[in-house]
């Protein structure tokens, strides 16, 4: 969980957080922010294995159950005391020792198996609803005081938090860590399905037991209040008003079955992406995966990519998703449920941006609701009225304008609007509700008509208009692209053609594998990651007579410092889900599926583990393993072979198609980071290969060199990519081809980038996924799991105020954006106030090397750096200041105003020191 502030502490309040949340799709890397989690254990199997030291809480309830519970048919009849009406629960008779025992052995010791640590105990008065004298109470809480002191005795480490119970403390031996109450400032009335305000008295009654039992027991306290899911606003304000009573606060609606809101509020980053109407023969090649990962992914946000006739996220969307987006490629293909649960979606205030085609009917019965007025069908071609300036981005509206939908909405503030005769049009806009942008209006071809690679462009500017139309908040990015300041640099080769004969001079009738080694690899020491084809390479494998000498190139691959091992697969599947529906088949019906290795039947363990496998034991020298699988063929890998990847240990990479140039200048062509499969992840490359650039090698074959134009316009006027130089084994059979890729890699050596290995990409890739942004006042907190590094902060947001930050090494603003460098998993930061332009606390502006240890004294740093290549870093406010390394100074290399350059040969430097003038 996220460390303290220290500003919170030092106030003497109660600086923990507390959340509660009963719903489906449990969103454990938000709740694991909190130091007190709760959730309601049915609905999950347990606790996933990265979250179980994080302590989570299982909602238990003590005193009444429900028959739908697990363990409800082996409680004896003799131990329910009666029943409450309001939930239709049983109410439990704690005093008998039977009930105890089994309470033990059916609900928690399953609990405690499945990772909780903690219980929220619920229900702890209902005795009251049936107990008829003071004596039959006391024996009641004499009973649940056993209950707590038993499972305690069992499991030592368990915390509790208490619901109520107040009569309970002064009986219990167990470690209370909290005790909650609901109500202190809104409650809701379940009988009038209505949100009133807590009388004065009773909140005075609360807070009157809540301060005891801080004061006598040194507990927390925590408040529940409830609001409805669309007031954001007012559970914020709720939430400050609880904390001004040193109560931790929690503001959610009356199923708790969404992310409320507390001290720290958790920005949602999750966003659902619906698509549907496309012809494309897998989904992975919709237009809502092709074009719309983009703009949300850099935007920070995380797709849940659904298909619109498939079950939608149940619970409650507010505060657990950004928005959502639906992209259709066709009309009519919303369902009316699917039209229904969105209007419900609305009414809770969860944002929604409508691309394409209407999500909504604009004849049917919810478009009053999105304000849609459906108009006929212009008789003559509309004229523009008005346009936003972001309108006519990469393309010129035509002059022939079409509508895909004559809609207008008076309700919305135009992207587009258009006129003819006596109607008018508004087919682009920005609503109260979100947003919509319909065809021809969205993303159309430069050649009307024409379909093809590179002939699309976006109408409007999908970075402003999703921006605006999701409503997104100025807030810290979670950025792939940067570490420290510097753009990350890196390469990886898919094995196909490593036996392919050369036709280099000089290596006429040799493997082009070994053109690669010796004139690439062993010149350049850029970290690349090669991979082969355990059946192009093994002894068993097409080439059995060349095996030996292709193994003995491989091995010397493998043996360079700056190469990690990958697989390429065992048969090379050319279409994923053809092969492995087709398993014992070589053709199906896209072509040829695998390699023909015969008696082979595709297996996707067998393809990515057994491979890997293979690599390892026959080729890598001792201590080095195989790191990745690089999928093959049309690199659309299903979820088995992304399930058997996780499960073997291996990250994973490639696919998309991010090919950007000068001839083809359009943010079309820069596609996403990867995409959710089910439970899994396909981490997509950053940009393609030489095949791409050589038009699918038919030439010209030095094409690979404009790879550096896609690099330089993937930086500027917005660092969309990493540079990942990517190629095939093949590339070094021809003699253009091999200088192409000798020029990429000779260009990319004289930047000033940040060396890494491709699987150390993957890794920021599934961090990017799982990091945490909160807010607590004017505090920003960041948890992750310290792969990823850096945030990119918007214009609007100041940089961190350093002397009162945690885990922020410091920043950089001379790039095409602003970058904040994190030094670990967890950080919180105060933006800089335009009073204080921290300008005597030191920090570090940028390195080519990982921190791998920081701290900050004062104005005095402590630092360490590990790089894959000879240290280069920058400080920032370090005039007057003594930078040391084992009781040696190091003098600066260069200067730039107050930034003082360094350099060493070394790759590795532990316990620098900056010693300053207080």
């Amino acid at each position: 969980m996220i460390a303290v502030a220290a500003s919170a502490a030092e106030s003497g309040a109660d600086s923990k957080t507390a959340a509660f949340y009963y719903g489906p799709d449990i969103p454990w890397p938000s709740l694991a922010a909190y130091d007190f989690p709760v959730v309601e254990p049915d609905q999950a199997d347990s606790v996933p294995q990265a979250y179980q030291d994080d302590n989570f809480y299982a909602y238990v309830s003590l005193g009444e159950v429900l028959a739908q519970r697990h363990y409800f048919a082996g409680l004896d009849k003799a131990w329910l005391l009666g029943e409450n009406p309001d939930w239709g629960s049983f109410i439990l008779d704690q005093s008998s020792p039977a009930l105890r025992r089994y309470f033990i052995d059916a609900v928690i010791e399953p609990l405690w198996a499945q990772g909780y640590r903690g219980f929220f105990l619920d229900t702890l008065d209902s005795y009251q609803l049936v107990a008829k004298d003071e004596a039959e109470r006391e024996r009641q809480r004499q009973g649940l005081a056993t209950l707590i002191n038993a499972i305690a005795e069992r499991h030592p480490q368990a915390g509790f938090i208490f619901n109520r119970g107040f009569e309970l403390m002064p009986l219990v031996q167990a470690r209370v860590d909290a005790v909650a109450a609901e109500s202190l400032y809104q409650r809701w009335l379940p009988d009038k399905d209505q949100f009133t305000a807590v009388p004065e008295e009773d909140r005075a009654w609360l807070l009157g037991q809540f301060e005891q039992v801080r004061e006598r027991y040194g507990v927390s306290t925590i408040a529940i209040d409830y609001a409805p899911p669309a007031s954001r606003d007012q559970a914020r304000k709720i939430a400050s008003d609880i904390a001004q009573h040193n109560v931790i606060p929690w503001v959610t609606n009356p199923a708790l079955d969404m992310m409320g809101v507390g001290e720290l509020e958790i920005l949602p980053r999750e966003v659902l992406l619906v698509y549907g109407g496309s012809e494309e023969r897998t989904w992975e090649l919709t237009d809502a995966v092709r074009y719309g990962l983009m703009p949300l992914q850099f935007q920070g946000l995380v797709p849940d990519i659904r298909a619109v006739d498939a079950p939608m996220p149940a619970g409650t969307l507010a505060g657990r998703y950004a928005g959502i987006v639906i992209w259709l490629e066709d009309s009519e293909v919303a369902s009316d449920g699917f039209e229904d649960w969105l209007a419900q979606q609305k009414e809770a205030g969860v944002p929604i941006l409508m691309l394409g085609y209407p999500a909504i009917d604009p004849q049917g019965p919810h478009a009053r609701d999105f304000g849609f007025e459906s108009r006929n069908t212009p008789a003559s071609p509309p004229q523009i009225i008005s346009q936003h300036p972001d309108m006519g981005f990469e393309i010129p509206l035509p002059k022939l304008l079409e509508l895909s939908a004559p809609v207008d909405n008076d309700n919305a503030t135009p992207w587009l609007k258009l006129r003819s005769e006596n109607q008018t049009f508004t087919p682009a806009a920005t609503t109260p509700w979100g947003g919509y942008a319909f065809q021809p209006f969205l993303i159309r071809s430069i050649l009307p008509g024409v379909q093809g690679d590179g002939m699309d462009r976006w109408v409007l500017n999908p970075l402003s208009f999703t921006r605006e139309a999701l409503q997104l908040p100025e807030m810290p990015i979670p950025d792939v692209t940067t570490e420290n300041g510097r753009r990350l640099l890196f390469a990886h080769m898919d094995g196909d053609g490593f036996p392919s004969l050369a036709e280099v001079e000089g290596y006429r009738g040799q493997a082009d594998a070994l053109v690669l080694l010796d004139e690439i690899l062993e010149k350049f020491d850029i970290p690349t990651t090669i991979s082969v084809i355990e059946g192009e390479v093994s002894s068993e494998g097409l080439y059995p007579k060349m095996a030996p000498e292709l193994q003995r190139i491989a091995r010397a691959m493998f043996a360079l410092p700056h190469v990690e091992a990958a697989t390429h697969t065992y048969s090379h599947p050319f279409f994923w889900y053809d092969a492995q529906a087709n398993p014992g088949e070589l053709y199906g019906p896209e072509g040829q599926l695998r390699l023909p290795l015969p008696d082979y039947r595709m297996d996707p363990v067998r393809e990515v583990v057994g491979s890997a496998n293979y690599i390892e034991r026959e080729l890598l020298p001792p201590g080095k393993k195989t790191r990745m699988v690089l999928w093959s063929g049309d690199t659309i890998p299903t979820p088995e072979a992304l399930k058997a990847a996780r499960e073997g240990g291996l990250l994973n990479m490639n696919g998309s198609d991010t090919t950007i140039t000068n001839s083809q200048p359009t943010w079309t062509l820069v596609k996403g980071i990867g995409i959710p499969k089910g439970d899994e992840y396909q981490v997509y490359a950053p940009n393609q290969n030489e095949n791409i650039y050589t038009n699918n090698w038919t030439g010209p074959f030095y094409g690979f060199e404009r790879v550096i134009e896609t690099f330089k316009l993937t930086e500027t006027p917005y660092r969309f990519k990493p540079v990942d130089i990517y190629y095939h084994t093949y590339i070094a059979s021809k003699n253009a081809s091999l200088e192409s890729l000798r020029r990429v890699y000779q260009w990319a050596s004289e930047q000033p980038y940040f060396p890494l290995f491709a699987s150390d990409y993957s890794r920021k890739v599934l961090d990017f996924n799982d990091m945490v942004i909160g807010r607590r006042g004017d505090e920003w907190w960041i948890q992750g799991n310290g792969q990823l590094r850096t945030l990119r902060l918007p214009d609007g947001l100041a940089f961190p105020a350093l002397a009162q930050s945690s885990g922020v090494a410091g920043y950089r603003e001379d790039k095409p954006r602003r970058y904040v460098h994190l030094s670990g998993a967890n950080a919180y930061w105060r933006g800089q106030a335009s009073s204080d332009k921290d300008s005597r606390v030191p920090y570090l502006q940028q390195a080519n090397g990982r921190l791998t240890a920081f701290s900050r004294d004062g104005r005095n740093l402590r630092f360490s750096l590990e790089a894959l290549t000879s240290l280069a870093f920058s400080l920032g406010n370090a005039g007057g200041c003594t930078l040391s390394h084992q009781g040696k100074t190091l003098k600066p290399a260069g200067r730039e105003g107050r930034l003082y350059h360094y350099r060493s040969a070394a790759r590795e430097l532990n316990e620098l020191r900056l010693q300053c003038p207080h």
